[in-house]
Order: structure tokens, then sequence, then C-alpha cells
């Protein structure tokens, strides 16, 4: 991934140049155009020909830059936030037991406006609350021992339900487990965000809380919707996020998850054949 990396910054500075310098030779063209035909036919007609061939240029290098890198730029940012990030964080919230955690940050969505719905089952999944605003859904879960296949099957869940349910098109939600002890395969897709649509108008991010240990993973280092919901309720602090509820530096997860990437191939990528996670 780093040298992918490399080969698409060394590109982008080139096309940047090229189209710096032929922007500014265009315009000093169109401004001397008369003296330069007047002084030479000749030279008029080079100039004219290198301003074509200058767009030209510009526009193979344009296609070629967002045909090779552009598809694959959200997708590798998203794993860079991932690695970049620390490997969990502390809730400032007391309550150690799970049922607790829950009502207590379900009291906080309903002091803020969202309207909450307590015990439901969605698709045949139980939720112990969800909360949701004009563009905002939390679902909180409660599962003992937390697994990869959990998280899979309630995003799958949460999707239908935004999507179909509600009829969303635009949207931040939030998934929280709140669990007893979370699985190592669970833990490593927790920082995983899931984009729906194009031009990805929806976004679906994990959190997961073990109030025994006080621990909560998600992606805390990207700055966006997601991330102030997880810490005003989940952490129960403001953002940006303070020290004392940064944890671990790192987690074995993102280790392995590094040294996937380094197989990082972008036809695979292209053909669907290439995952994260």
């Amino acid at each position: 991934m780093r040298e992918f990396r490399k080969k698409q910054k060394k590109l982008y500075k080139l096309m940047k140049a090229v189209i710096i310098f032929s922007v500014v030779f265009i315009f000093i063209f169109i401004g001397a155009q008369p003296y330069v035909e007047k002084l030479s036919s000749i030279a008029d007609m080079v100039c004219r020909y290198l301003c074509d061939i200058l767009i030209i240029a510009n526009l193979c290098l344009l296609f070629s830059y967002y045909n090779k890198y552009s598809k694959s730029d959200k997708f590798l940012e998203a794993v860079e936030y991932e690695l970049s990030d620390c490997g969990s964080y502390v809730t400032s919230r007391e309550e150690k037991e799970e049922t607790a955690f829950l009502k207590s940050m379900m009291q906080d969505f309903s002091k803020s406006g969202y309207a909450v719905n307590s015990d439901i089952e969605i698709d045949e999944f139980d939720f112990a609350f969800t909360a949701s605003g004009k563009k905002d859904f939390f679902y909180a879960a409660e599962i003992e021992s937390l697994s990869r296949s959990d998280i899979l099957a309630y995003i799958d869940v949460v999707i239908h339900d935004i999507t179909v349910h509600n009829l969303k098109r635009k949207g931040n939600a939030v998934i929280c487990f709140v669990t007893d002890k979370a699985e190592d395969e669970a833990i490593a897709v927790s920082k995983m965000i899931t984009p729906l649509g194009k031009k990805e108008q929806i976004k679906i991010a994990l959190a997961i809380a073990e109030p025994k240990t006080g621990k909560c993973y998600f992606l805390g280092n990207a700055k966006t919707k997601c991330q102030q919901i997880i810490a005003n309720y989940v952490l129960k602090c403001n953002i940006p996020i303070p020290k004392e509820n940064v944890g671990d530096n790192r987690l074995p997860f993102q280790d392995e998850l590094e040294k996937h990437m380094e197989s990082f191939d972008i036809k695979s990528f292209k053909n669907g054949t290439f995952y994260a996670h």
C-alpha cells in the first residue's frame, strides 16, 4: 500500500505541475498572441500547436490519474485512518454493568432530543434501544460475547432498517455493541466504516463498549458525525477526544492489517477480490 501511495503522489505532483505550467503558458499566449502573430506567423503556429499538445497532455494525465487512483483513494484513506488510530478508548461512564450502561446512554439521548425506542426487535434481531434524529441513527445492542459474525449480521439489519423501513438516503448511523467480552475477531472490525451509495451518502460506524473494563473500540481519529456521536454518548466526552479517554496505542489487529495491506493490488481491488477485512 505504501508503494502504491508513493506512485500516486508522484503522478499527482507531475499532473499538478503540468496543469499549472499549461494554464500559465496558455494565459500568457492569449495575451501575447497578437504580438507573436505580428512577429512571426511560424512562431504563432508553433505556440498554437503547443497549446493543443498541453491540453491533450492534461486530459491524458487526468484520465490516467483518476482511472487508476480515484476509486481506491477513499478505500485506502479509510485503512490509513484505522492504522493511525489508537487501539482503544476509555469511556467516562461509571456504570460497570451492561444494562446500567445502556440505560445511562439511553437517558442521555432522550435529554438531547433524540427519538428513543427501547427493547425493540428489527428483523428478528434484538436492540436494547434505538435513537434517531433528522439524519442521525444510533442502534444499541447488548450481546454477552461479541463475535465478528454478530457484527456483520447486525450491520445487514441496520442497513435494511435505514434504507427500507425508514426510507433514508442520507445520514450517519452508529451501531453500539455493549458486551461483557468482545472477541479479537470482533475488535478487528471495530474501526470499519460501512458506506452506502455511490457518493457514500450513508455511513455506518461501529462502537464496541466493555463496561467492566471501561474500554471502547471504534474509529476515533476521523472527524465525522459518527465520531462525535460515539464520543458524546458512548465515551461521554467532548470533541476533540481528551487524552484521558485515549487508551491503548496500538492493537495486534492493526499490525496484521498493515501487513495484509502490503499485498494491495489495484487490479484485484477493481475486480472486487481484495478486501481490507
